[in-house]
């Protein structure tokens, strides 16, 4: 019990930090300025579904959900990202650090590479960030207990830009702190991966999610895109706990078996269950409970039977 005090203060001091630094970039922006440029993502991606044709025949500002997903946008990066996951991810360093000591080891890190060439840098900290990415998701809809929170994500019947940031926030704070674990073991701080967190994967979602009929041939074996991505939120599909759960590298997806990009037919987004979904804000942030409490989840991403996890 001695341990909460300094967990809250860790959690409070942590998540000043991180408001104060949000205040002053939005107070000084620029081309450099890591905030705007994620805004100059999501007002790109926006621009995509004006500009290019349509995968499915709706106005950018009509289509079903616009306006929620564009709440969950403020919610999830604002009010989340900078409050919430900054502080539980410098808590989670700190529990863990806290029991790695019951056996003498004071330190996450295992090696440090920040001094190494920042490109190199770059480059490692994707791997590792997009490979427990895969993981998390998959994990997401492999069990139960985590499904009921990520079906809100999934009971989406239209995607744009914007349904990216439509999910629970509570799936978040199980994942994104532990994730932060690997780039403590190699030196970099909550801030580092704060910041490369809301630079890398989640300007990604906003393109993988954007309502654009276009044909990316090879590279859809390398990327996740709005073509493969699409068929992630499909229902119509093989397999009883999805497809395609690879965040930016489709790799993933292709080494575990989970590729799946059907040639002759269409997604039809959603899942089996859509009308139990409930369609606003407050009501889905308690549904999930309900859910549980309930013990009626399931995880049913597709129409089929079930499928084996992957051996880790």
């Amino acid at each position: 019990m001695a341990l909460i005090p300094e967990i809250i203060n860790v959690f409070i001091e942590n998540t000043k930090n991180i408001y104060n630094y949000t205040v002053f970039q939005l107070k000084h922006p620029s081309f450099t300025n890591i905030y705007y440029c994620v805004l100059l993502a999501y007002l790109f991606c926006f621009t995509l579904e004006v500009v290019l044709p349509k995968q499915r025949d709706h106005g950018l500002l009509s289509r079903k959900g616009f306006w929620l997903d564009t709440f969950y946008v403020f919610f999830n990066d604002v009010i989340i990202y900078i409050i919430g996951l900054f502080g539980l991810s410098a808590v989670t360093e700190l529990v863990f650090l806290k029991t790695l000591g019951l056996f003498n080891i004071h330190s996450l890190k295992v090696v440090d590479i920040t001094s190494w060439n920042p490109i190199l840098q770059v480059g490692i900290m994707f791997i590792i960030q997009d490979f427990c990415e895969f993981w998390a998701h998959f994990f997401l809809h492999r069990f139960d207990f985590l499904w009921a929170f990520h079906k809100i994500h999934h009971a989406q019947e239209t995607l744009g830009a914007g349904s990216t940031r439509r999910f629970h926030f509570v799936e978040m704070f199980i994942f994104k702190p532990i994730i932060y674990i690997p780039f403590a073991m190699i030196g970099y701080s909550a801030t580092d991966y704060f910041l490369f967190q809301i630079t890398v994967q989640n300007v990604w979602g906003f393109f993988t999610h954007t309502n654009i009929k276009v044909k990316w041939g090879f590279l859809n074996y390398i990327i996740n895109t709005p073509e493969t991505h699409s068929w992630h939120h499909a229902k119509n599909i093989p397999r009883h706990y999805g497809v395609n759960y690879a965040s930016i590298l489709n790799i993933w997806d292709l080494l575990f078996g989970y590729y799946y990009l059907p040639k002759d037919i269409k997604p039809k987004l959603g899942v089996p269950d859509q009308k139990e979904v409930p369609t606003t804000f407050l009501k889905q942030m308690i549904y999930p409970f309900k859910l549980i409490f309930s013990g009626k989840y399931k995880s049913t991403t597709g129409n089929q039977t079930s499928i084996k996890p992957p051996k880790l």
